[in-house]
């Protein structure tokens, strides 16, 4: 080895000495006079942060994460992230250009990642030594959205984990990309898209109406309570179930299932089938390698009415004395 390399060498470990030394010391101080080093909290080796994005403006919300299972509550009374046991140095929450970024994909071994669009994303040594007491609990995110926000686009990536979108009645355009998992979308409306891609797991929406909704599994079952004029769903090893709240005579169709059956409405047939109206636009495009497909009209459950009974209406008996009345 060259005596500069050999220098080089000595002073970086020196550094990385003093660093450690510097914080460490840091820490103690901090503990000693009661102030707070870091934006999270460790507690029987699980770790909370929250992040208050209240007085920002936003229009997109952008995640991406690893091993972790996100909730985004829609209508809620603040605008926040709470993070359960992401690792203290590993994960980035902020608003950038209107949009909030939630990432805790940040590789600190790669300067590209740390060093992003002029942007430094490295909080500091005092975080590795930190995160050594992060010893249990799965990663979890939950974001809550007033009706404050008009949210143009969400972009959700994971890895590992499940998915739920609840209660949002807006003009924005989902794409959803889950690599092992499942996402479950309630109650949304918007004039745009939904794209939600999942490599193994399943697709539910139910009462989810847009312009265009672009489902695709690789090995898993979709089932959809939709609305819209353009409806694809792919899965190449499950089941597809598509019920409209639009009538679906007004629906061209393309369904295909090689391996199983096709069911629409009362309709039941193997194989493929296709039925082309020149003047109808919408249309139900269904394609089920391994599995069967399935379209019915969405016929929504009536709770049955309760009715009071004979014994609940009749009057109570009197529990007092009694009292006669003189005959006149």
């Amino acid at each position: 080895m060259k005596p500069v390399s050999i220098i080089f060498l000595i002073i970086s470990v020196i550094l990385v000495i003093v660093g450690l030394l510097t914080c460490s010391i840091a820490m103690l101080q901090s503990k000693r006079q009661g102030v707070d080093l870091y934006d999270t909290t460790i507690e029987n080796g699980k770790s909370e942060a929250e992040y208050d994005f209240s007085e920002d403006t936003i229009g997109k919300v952008q995640i991406e994460v690893g091993d972790c299972d996100v909730d985004i509550i829609f209508g809620a009374d603040e605008n926040k992230v709470q993070m359960n046991n992401f690792s203290s140095a590993g994960y980035i929450c902020e608003v950038d250009n209107r949009a909030l970024v939630i990432e805790d994909t940040v590789n600190l071994f790669d300067i590209t990642d740390i060093i992003e669009n002029g942007k430094i994303r490295f909080k500091g040594f005092r975080y590795f030594l930190r995160d050594r007491k992060l010893t249990a609990g799965s990663k979890t995110l939950k974001l809550y959205v007033s009706e404050k926000f008009d949210l143009k686009v969400i972009d959700i990536k994971v890895k590992n984990g499940n998915v739920n979108i609840a209660g949002y009645v807006n003009n924005t355009d989902y794409t959803i990309n889950i690599s092992n998992g499942n996402l479950t979308a309630t109650d949304l409306v918007t004039e745009s898209g939904v794209t939600v891609t999942v490599g193994k797991g399943r697709i539910s929406l139910h009462r989810v109406t847009a312009r265009s909704l672009d489902l695709s599994v690789e090995e898993g079952d979709i089932e959809a309570v939709v609305s819209g004029k353009e409806i694809t769903a792919l899965s190449k090893k499950g089941n597809i179930r598509i019920e409209s709240e639009n009538d679906l005579k007004t629906y061209n169709f393309h369904l295909k299932a090689p391996l199983s059956t096709i069911t629409l409405e009362e309709l039941v047939k193997a194989g493929n089938y296709i039925a082309n109206d020149a003047l109808l636009t919408n249309y139900i495009h269904a394609d089920a390698e391994a599995g069967s497909v399935t379209v019915k009209t969405y016929v929504p459950s009536i709770a049955p009415i309760e009715t009071e009974t004979a014994e609940e209406t009749k009057e109570p008996e009197p529990t007092g004395p009694v009292m006669t009345l003189p005959v006149v």
